[in-house]
């Protein structure tokens, strides 16, 4: 199930987080004393109240936050993607029915509603400040089979690259976090919210967990409060980066991204683009393929940074692609979609 997806990104996207952040170093951010810790678990206290469970069918679990008192909750929109239903459940074990509101599927946060009865206590956001590296920050989560719990850490940095299906400002810290913790709150020593869980992973062997930070979003907040879902744009390709060997094997220049595959029901099959395929011809292996060049009249020699550039632009934005095929040069437009293979 894709709510998974992020959060298990140290199995399914080891390769990539590693590729990504390689010329990334982990810094070592300073140590987590008992009495930081000691003011992170009064935090927690007061937070706890605002913290839920969010339970999805199929059988699923992560975690949230109320944002407001008449049950808007926030958390991380793979939690609740592909799913049928799926309820939050409060501190006091308290379950409420919920449904989707808005999302930002680029940024992996989502805006839920909770049938709830009464006020409900909920936290408040940082969008003004984010954290520095090195500063205390409290998660509260439900992995490992616990129930609304604390986990705290230490910042690494401020602006890490993850991977290019998610914005390129996560703040990685040393919170042990684990599948179950996605889209729970992560709290300052003020008390206030400055991220939602997104992701694990290892780079370099060392761990590290990533955050999606709300500094600037008041309006991105606000537009998710009344509605808005914002998918992330695809072309509909499978790219591979052209290196020395693949140059001299295809015998072709080392520029543009190969396409080594078309997703079924994207733009790029629809108009017509051509993914790397074998044939014989003559008793000899011939190479069909079609390498992108530029896109909007941008050259680019790198898949993420194509990747990056496309995840920049909306659903149903129009996208001018130069292409090679053979000794072709070709224009080919193409209207943005959301994931063709998502289902439903």
């Amino acid at each position: 199930m894709r709510r998974f997806w992020i959060i298990f990104a140290v199995v399914a996207y080891l390769g990539t987080l590693a590729a990504v952040i390689h010329a990334q170093p982990v810094q070592t951010p300073g140590t987590l004393t008992a009495e930081i810790q000691s003011a992170l678990e009064q935090v927690y206290t007061r937070a706890l109240p605002g913290a839920v469970r969010i339970e999805t069918i199929p059988e699923g679990t992560g975690s949230g936050f109320f944002i407001s008192a008449d049950g808007l909750v926030m958390t991380a929109y793979h939690v609740i993607e592909d799913t049928q239903s799926f309820r939050v459940v409060n501190s006091k074990n308290e379950s409420f029915p919920a449904e989707l509101v808005g999302y930002d599927e680029f940024r992996d946060i989502a805006i839920l509603r909770a049938r709830v009865n009464a006020p409900v206590p909920f936290l408040a956001l940082e969008t003004r400040q984010g954290p520095r590296v090195g500063e205390p920050l409290l998660a509260i989560g439900n992995s490992r089979g616990a129930f609304i719990a604390p986990r705290y850490g230490l910042v690494n940095t401020v602006e890490r690259d993850i991977f290019p299906f998610f914005n390129s400002i996560a703040i990685s810290t040393t919170i042990p976090l684990a599948p179950g913790d996605s889209g729970g709150p992560v709290i300052n020593q003020a008390g206030r919210v400055v991220a939602v869980v997104v992701a694990i992973g290892r780079p370099n062997g060392v761990f590290e967990s990533y955050l999606s930070p709300l500094l600037g979003l008041d309006e991105v907040i606000g537009q998710l409060k009344t509605g808005r879902k914002r998918d992330v744009p695809y072309i509909g390709v499978q790219l591979f980066q052209i290196d020395d060997e693949t140059a001299t094997t295809l015998r072709i220049p080392k520029e543009g991204v190969l396409i080594r595959g078309l997703l079924r029901g994207g733009a790029a099959e629809r108009a017509g683009l051509r993914g790397f395929a074998v044939r014989r011809e003559n008793g000899q292996e011939v190479y069909d393929f079609d390498v992108i060049l530029e896109a909007d009249g941008r050259p680019f020699n790198d898949v993420t940074e194509l990747q990056r550039y496309i995840r920049s632009k909306e659903v149903g934005d129009n996208v001018t692609l130069t292409i090679r095929r053979g000794s072709q040069t070709l224009k080919i437009e193409l209207k943005l979609t959301a994931n063709p293979t998502r289902r439903g």
